[in-house]
């Protein structure tokens, strides 16, 4: 991994952890006290998984139930019952090397990077890079949108909300930031659940890009 990729990941990877510390200080006091209205198991048909719950002071950060245990053809849905407005992705990688962070370093031809609202309090972070280019750290589309990477390498972004069939050759598939209804940022995806079927036995792991402590498993038999 070359230097601005560590530069860039150290930024998110700050912000992550001091979130992170003071949900786990909390955590297991409070998670006894979830919303008993917030459903997970089947519902319709579909397995229900809730991807985080609280509220303000200490919203969890764990997926419920961690393993979900379905049969070959059955669908999952995740969904974000938080109380605030804490988003989530359900990620799965062949390996670690698909990772997507939440920002990354890209190059730019032009070292004149400027606001779109000139009024902002906002300054793209740049830094010199290889051959007197320019490097800017900004968002990761990976990340950010449902997106797959199949066996063969193609990357193809999905409609937001919709269901993803997966056979366990993809290399990784990424629900994008997902959050609790009526709390979607403006401007950015209106995405509030995310559902998979899974044609094929085995299991399948997958964490949160924004709280990569977030574990959970599909156990397809």
């Amino acid at each position: 991994m070359n230097r601005y990729a560590i530069i860039a990941i150290a930024m998110v990877a700050s912000a992550v952890l001091v979130a992170g510390t003071a949900v786990s200080s909390t955590m297991a006091a409070s998670e006894g006290k979830m919303s008993s209205s917030a459903k997970t198991g089947y519902k319709d048909g579909v397995f229900m998984v809730k991807a985080g719950s609280g509220g303000p002071v200490a919203p969890l950060t764990k997926f419920f139930p961690q393993v979900a245990n379905i049969k070959e053809g059955e669908t999952v849905m995740w969904y974000n019952p938080t109380r605030v407005g804490e988003p989530h992705t359900v990620s799965f990688l062949s390996d670690p090397s698909y990772f997507a962070p939440i920002e990354s370093p890209f190059v730019i031809e032009s070292a004149n990077v400027t606001s779109l609202d000139p009024a902002s309090n906002a300054e793209a972070v740049t830094f010199p890079g290889p051959e007197g280019k320019t490097i800017m750290v900004g968002a990761n589309a990976r990340a950010l949108y449902p997106a797959e990477i199949a066996e063969d390498g193609t990357v193809t972004y999905s409609m937001t909300n919709s269901t993803f069939t997966m056979d366990g050759t993809e290399k990784y598939v990424n629900s994008g930031w997902f959050w609790p209804e009526g709390q979607v940022p403006e401007g950015l995806p209106n995405i509030t659940s995310f559902s998979v079927k899974f044609e094929e036995a085995g299991d399948y792991d997958y964490i949160c890009l924004i709280h990569p402590w977030m574990t959970g498993r599909v156990a397809v038999s």
